[in-house]
């Protein structure tokens, strides 16, 4: 991915359906049907990528033992869920079962007064929960069973967490078959329960992987295969760092989120892949309030340029909400993008962490981390479209976070302190914002256009009161503030000195910092500095500055004395990480310059 962008990154009836006993026995005789699925399955095991998660299940002091071979206390999954006691309190201790590599062929269901458990795995390769029903496959009525009632695993039970296992569908690839019915839709997953949690697992499958129904998930750190609509359902689910792997040309989502809700699916800094000539969509509406929102994802060329798809549903094109934010990669092109997918702007891409996605009514955060916010203008913003060379030193910043650290940039092109409270992107910081955090304010460019009364504010008066409410809000929560003065813009004069277009907002912010006894990033001193060891021309690589047909952005050529390319954000964001460093910021101001 390119460096700035993050890593180097039917109409059935759902409801609740429980898992048939009557159905698992009346398919037995239907096994010779599915008997390609066992090579199948084999296939996609050895070229899944392996995680290495040895120190999760190092820590993970087990209550009980399942092993294939007889030396746990029990031999399935299944019968160590049912055994499993029913701890419901918000007290309870969680339950945890550690699955001992092998391979378990067995349908689990955890029903909701068992949601308190952690299931994990020794090893996710070589630890596989699969089973092999399809929709074709007639149910005690004669008729096909539907695909609601395929999972190999479904969870009712609310609060549980996966870890380490692969889950799959074993059924094979959707077609005809030599006996039996044709293999159709098969899931892998189906979670109905909230505040389930799966890391570092692996679900394996073709068409309708996992339904997501209901409730809030969190992915983290798995690898998803499957062709059409894979990821699909109602729910409101985050995937985090996850693989997704195309095994067919098909759709990766298909979300069917209920009117008025806030979120559907959200993927960030994941990775889409796929096998040799195979091409996808990345989302289709399966009802036409469907959300899904790519931020930060690496996309082969497995992904087709238009994107998205509209399931020939010609209404859902006003009324879904289909988004991505820095998509990187071949496939990854925004100007190719289906003009009805949603535009995003600068600053919005704080709306979809995990934090705020996932939060819901009773604050839940399945990911904590300490983190690192940026509040600011363009000059720090991250800038959407990748394709379009403007950066923000907020955006190269990201580089300089080390784990277990994570960034926010709220930043947003044009604002100024008084509109970014004004428009609830302040109110948004807050709501994310935990005890030792730390948050980065930079303004001023905005807050000098006297011409704007939505955005100006006195250098003497509104300014400083602006930055000492921030200053109020941030340390009522626990939290440190940080002020930083506005960067210094490209502006030589003709005696070779670089002007100083701020004036009196650099002396109301180091004043505001000095009275407050708040930590100083004098970004105008440091960028100062580095525009004037580059000299006039020097400096013209690090702004938006571009001769005639040297960019197709701009063919008749343009001129940015303010703004950053690539080049010059990492510059900036390398200067304040070390400046940052020294002044006791988690963040390091060592990295590899990218080439100008």
């Amino acid at each position: 991915m390119n460096r700035y962008g993050g890593r180097s990154g039917f109409t059935p009836d759902t409801s609740g359906v429980k898992p048939d006993l009557h159905v698992a026995a009346s398919l037995r005789r239907f096994r010779g049907s599915v008997a390609v699925a066992g090579l199948v399955l084999a296939t996609a095991l050895a070229a899944a990528p392996k995680p290495d998660v040895s120190l999760a299940v190092a820590s993970a002091k087990a209550d009980v033992v399942v092993a294939a071979d007889g030396s746990g206390q029990y031999r399935s999954v299944q019968e160590a869920i049912s055994a499993a006691p029913m701890r419901t309190g918000n007290a309870d201790a969680r339950w945890v079962i550690l699955v001992k590599p092998g391979t378990y062929h067995e349908r689990i269901y955890v029903q909701r007064e068992r949601g308190n458990l952690l299931v994990i795995g020794e090893d996710a390769a070589t630890t596989i929960i699969t089973y092999d029903l399809h929709a074709n496959l007639p149910g005690p009525d004669g008729q096909g069973i539907g695909t609601f009632r395929t999972p190999t695993l479904q969870v009712d039970g609310d609060g549980m967490i996966w870890e380490n296992l692969t889950i799959a569908n074993g059924a094979g690839q959707p077609g005809p078959r030599a006996s039996g019915p044709a293999v159709a839709q098969a899931v892998a997953l189906r979670v109905d329960g909230d505040r389930v949690v799966f890391r570092h697992c692996r679900f394996l499958g073709w068409q309708d992987t996992i339904l997501v129904n209901r409730g809030r998930q969190y992915f983290a750190d798995c690898y998803i295969e499957g062709s059409v609509d894979f990821i699909f359902g109602a729910a409101t689910a985050y995937f985090d760092r996850c693989h997704i792997h195309c095994v067919g040309d098909g759709y990766v989502t298909a979300a069917s989120t209920p009117e008025g809700a806030p979120y559907g699916f959200v993927f960030s800094d994941c990775t889409i892949t796929g096998a040799p000539g195979v091409h996808t969509y990345l989302g289709r509406p399966w009802r036409i309030y469907a959300q899904t929102v790519f931020v930060r994802t690496e996309m082969s060329d497995v992904v087709r340029p238009a994107g998205w798809d509209n399931w020939k549903k010609p209404a859902a094109e006003k009324t879904t909400h289909y988004q991505e934010f820095m998509s990187a990669g071949a496939g990854g092109t925004a100007a190719q993008r289906l003009a009805w997918a949603r535009k995003p702007g600068s600053g919005d891409v704080a709306r979809y962490t995990s934090r705020a996605v996932l939060a819901g009514a009773d604050d839940w955060d399945p990911a904590p981390a300490p983190t690192i916010h940026l509040a600011g203008d363009s000059t720090m913003a991250d800038k959407p479209d990748l394709d379009y060379p403007e950066r923000g030193w907020g955006q190269a910043f990201r580089e300089f976070v080390r784990p277990p650290w994570q960034l926010v940039n709220y930043a947003a092109n044009g604002r100024s302190t008084k509109s970014f409270r004004d428009e609830g992107r302040w109110d948004l910081l807050l709501k994310q914002l935990k005890a030792g955090d730390w948050v980065i304010i930079e303004f001023g460019h905005n807050d000098e256009k006297k011409q704007d009364p939505t955005r100006y504010a006195d250098p003497v008066t509104a300014y400083p009161a602006n930055l000492r409410r921030f200053v109020a809000d941030v340390r009522a929560r626990g939290a440190h503030p940080v002020l930083a003065t506005p960067v210094v813009r490209r502006d030589w004069k003709p005696d070779g000195s670089l002007g100083d277009t701020h004036g009196a907002y650099l002396a109301a912010v180091r004043e505001v910092a000095a009275m407050e006894k708040v930590p100083l990033l004098d970004l105008e001193a440091l960028t100062r500095k580095l525009e004037t060891e580059l000299g006039v021309e020097g400096s013209k690589k690090l702004h938006m500055i571009f001769a005639p047909g040297e960019n197709p952005h701009f063919p008749e050529g343009h001129t940015d004395n303010t703004h950053y390319v690539e080049y010059g954000a990492h510059l900036v964001a390398q200067s304040a990480a070390r400046e940052l460093a020294r002044l006791g910021l988690p963040c390091g101001g060592e990295q590899e310059r990218p080439q100008n």
